[in-house]
């Protein structure tokens, strides 16, 4: 049998995170998450048929042999067994590779969940992949056992930049067409320090259930920035930073610990050497990377000055391209 190879990209987060877990968008009367796939990519390697079963992360160093499919989680990889055997055709080996460290807040392991899914089943992005998401999202409620969101499946599962309503049972997306100016002034950073968005997005969430006002303001907050962003991606540049700005001072509402002691430390410097334009963290914050908008004409500066910091820009553009075979 063939070896086959398949990507898939990670996502950034431009505003309207946690509001996609169920029912704080319906509890709210429907709201927007804005996200793009980014070409980072989670390279999947199988064979589908053949004597047993090998799973392996070259990155975490881990491989698992078994002659028959396992009817139970194995100890490290539960992820992958738990996507590969809902999907009901686990292949003989399966290799992975991510160039992305982990609790990058880039959306890994949804990323790699649309992946591994559409992988099994011989699809590529698509509405078809989009269609399994509930699936996904089910099951990564299953692995973590806290309540999960699910904007991050879709820009792997479709590639591009989206604006995703919640308004109904499954949410509605809209194509959008980031303004070239800042496709050139947008910049990634890790902080070097890893976090955990399902803990994260759990306690905001149980606060939003439980009625706390502050969470609730926050959120809405959140909400009115993602609608404005949903219109600005693709028109105006300057509201995109100050829109990342915004969120970021709504999510250190939810939590302090959202902004690290890395972030601060960019944003005064940034603010001092005028490059600065706005910036928020990636996913539920906490750590993991930030995304970054410079004034224009001073990339170079602010690259150079992250650099100096120890957090060096990442190599990523926003990508078309969903999962694809190779």
């Amino acid at each position: 049998m063939p070896r086959e190879t398949w990507r898939v990209p990670v996502r950034v987060d431009f505003a309207g995170g946690t509001l996609d877990l169920w029912p704080i968008y319906a509890m709210m009367g429907g709201c927007v998450t804005v996200n793009a796939a980014v070409d980072l990519w989670i390279e999947i390697g199988l064979t589908r048929s053949g004597q047993g079963h090998r799973l392996t992360s070259r990155d975490l160093g881990l491989d698992l042999g078994f002659e028959a499919w396992p009817t139970e989680s194995p100890a490290t990889l539960s992820w992958v067994w738990r996507v590969l055997d809902a999907s009901g055709a686990p292949p003989a080996m399966l290799t992975l590779h991510s160039p992305v460290p982990q609790g990058s807040g880039l959306g890994v392991s949804s990323c790699l969940g649309v992946g591994l899914l559409g992988v099994a089943l011989e699809l590529e992005a698509g509405e078809a992949l989009a269609a399994k998401v509930p699936i996904l999202r089910d099951l990564e409620s299953m692995e973590l056992q806290t309540p999960t969101g699910w904007q991050d499946y879709y820009p792997a599962a479709l590639g591009g930049a989206l604006a995703l309503h919640w308004d109904g049972p499954a949410p509605r997306w809209e194509r959008l067409d980031p303004h070239p100016a800042l496709l050139s002034n947008l910049v990634v950073f890790y902080t070097g320090k890893p976090h955990h968005s399902g803990l994260t997005n759990w306690e905001a969430y149980k606060r939003f259930i439980e009625g706390d006002g502050q969470t609730r303001q926050a959120l809405a907050e959140i909400r009115d920035i993602a609608r404005d962003m949903a219109l600005a991606l693709s028109s105006d540049p300057v509201a995109v930073a100050a829109l990342l700005e915004r969120e970021g001072r709504a999510r250190m509402q939810l939590s302090p610990a959202v902004e690290t002691d890395a972030m601060r430390a960019v944003r005064d410097r940034g603010r001092r050497e005028g490059w600065y334009a706005g910036m928020k963290p990636c996913g539920a914050g906490g750590g993991g990377c930030c995304l970054l908008v410079v004034r224009d004409g001073h990339r170079e500066a602010a690259e150079a000055a992250l650099l100096e910091m120890g957090l060096p820009a990442m190599d990523l553009r926003i990508t078309p391209k969903g999962l694809h075979r190779l």
